[in-house]
């Protein structure tokens, strides 16, 4: 229930007032004059004070600096029988949240102070919700042991205070994003909007217009005007992912607005200016791109002003361990289990398994066993299958052939190979990634072996 403290040196105007508002709903105190009601205001919190702007010794406007001193939260609606645009002009300046002019109806009164109430829960649930992201996606909150990892912590607390272009490249999974939103996060631009797109997840009209925005009647289905994210995210930082998805047409429009902050919507005549700070992030080689004419040198350059690059999980086998503690104890807190453990056999797995999909699959393979598992202990079979199998393959391989040792290097070697493949669905590069083998050193095994026909080259 609001709670709601009424201002004005007229009892029989205040007791009115306090009347309709209890019988509204709402939870209400009532002060006399403005010295009243700053003391009333140190020891209690108000969602809303209603206050004459006219009293006898303090005015309306020094009760709205006081209060705001004290709680800044608290909206204040100022109330006057003297309407003007200048009053209105002075009450906003002032911190007011609105003026309302005596004398008002009653049905006026009551949406004025639900509206201001709305926007006073407003204000505080987005400042919740700023605050949780910068829990989330704070520097001090990114989870890493591994020297490679330490170095790019290192470069983005460096980057604090800079509006410089930083080009993320990595593997998909590896947290490109959460890099992206830590930057934001440290830079003066943390209380204004970060906006993502993904430019290789729509065709290049639907991304054109996603970025910049489009006019009624640009194209088919264009019903009304559209501002673009490219606009929205004015102020603040706007992120570019898998930038090298995009098709070169878009690549021209990116690099204009990165150098000068113009845009033009779609189907538009006229120039837009916006001040944003551009993150961008690829899986992709762009610098062969390049070469093969599909990405534009010079936008490459002027993306590529701080580049950082995120290693895979498998090359920081360090954070393993420490990123699997982590989601478990997210996991568990979203899922209300809050003694889950890792069995030793269950960290053996996680640390030997290759992770071609990088921290993401290794937050959904945490994700999965808390789901799944009955007990507190998370064993090797509480996991997706593909986890622990490699880890366990000796073992069976040993079993098949009924003796103490595995067989030549070479038996274990192409037998490894063969359940890889099959594990892959026969997807060369994927194999090669798990393996660690490059293209040409898998192609000669598997022709040696007789199945270089079978495989996916994809």
């Amino acid at each position: 229930m609001a709670k709601i403290l009424v201002v004005d040196d007229e009892p029989n105007v205040s007791r009115s007032l306090a009347l309709n508002l209890t019988v509204a709903g709402y939870q209400v105190q009532e002060a006399q004059s403005g010295e009243e009601a700053i003391r009333l205001a140190e020891k209690e919190i108000y969602d809303l004070v209603l206050c004459d702007l006219r009293l006898a010794k303090m005015n309306g406007i020094e009760v709205l600096h006081r209060i705001k001193q004290g709680s800044p939260d608290t909206e204040v609606l100022l109330m006057t029988a003297f309407a003007a645009v200048e009053t209105a002009v002075q009450a906003m300046k002032a911190g007011a949240y609105d003026y309302i002019a005596k004398p008002f109806q009653h049905d006026e009164l009551l949406l004025t102070v639900r509206k201001a109430l709305e926007h006073n829960h407003l204000r505080l649930r987005v400042r919740l919700l700023e605050q949780r992201m910068r829990e989330t996606y704070g520097i001090e909150n990114m989870v890493a042991a591994s020297a490679s990892m330490q170095a790019v912590l290192r470069t983005v607390a460096a980057l604090a205070g800079t509006d410089a272009t930083v080009l993320i490249t990595g593997e998909s999974g590896t947290g490109k994003e959460l890099v992206a939103n830590a930057i934001h996060q440290l830079s003066a631009w943390r209380d204004q909007p970060f906006i993502a797109v993904n430019c290789g997840a729509l065709p290049e009209q639907l991304l054109e217009s996603e970025l910049f925005g489009h006019v009624r009647g640009a194209f088919t289905g264009a019903m009304t005007n559209k501002r673009g994210l490219a606009e929205a995210a004015n102020g603040g930082s706007l992120f570019l992912d898998e930038v090298g998805d995009a098709p070169l047409s878009i690549q021209v429009k990116l690099l204009r607005f990165i150098e000068t902050g113009e845009i033009r919507r779609v189907g538009d005549t006229q120039l837009q200016y916006v001040k944003v700070r551009v993150i961008t992030a690829t899986n992709r080689d762009l610098q062969q791109m390049i070469r093969a004419g599909t990405f534009r040198e010079d936008l490459y350059y002027r993306l590529n002003v701080i580049p950082l690059h995120i290693p895979p999980l498998r090359e920081r086998r360090d954070d393993i361990l420490l990123l699997a503690q982590h989601f478990l104890k997210k996991h568990a807190q979203r899922l209300k289990r809050r003694h889950l453990q890792l069995a030793p056999e269950a960290q053996s797995c996680l640390l030997q398994y290759n992770w071609p999909g990088n921290v993401r699959e290794l937050s959904h393979a945490i994700e999965h066993a808390v789901t799944l598992s009955s007990h507190e202990i998370l064993q090797p079979g509480d996991f997706p299958p593909q986890i622990c199998q490699s880890v366990s393959f000796l073992e069976m391989f040993r079993k098949e052939k009924r003796e103490d040792h595995p067989g030549s290097l070479a038996e274990v070697e192409k037998a490894y190979i063969f359940k890889v493949l099959q594990d892959t669905q026969w997807n060369q590069k994927q194999a090669g990634r798990i393996l660690r083998l490059s293209k040409a050193t898998l192609y000669r095994r598997l022709k040696e072996y007789g199945w270089h026909q079978r495989v996916k080259d994809t």
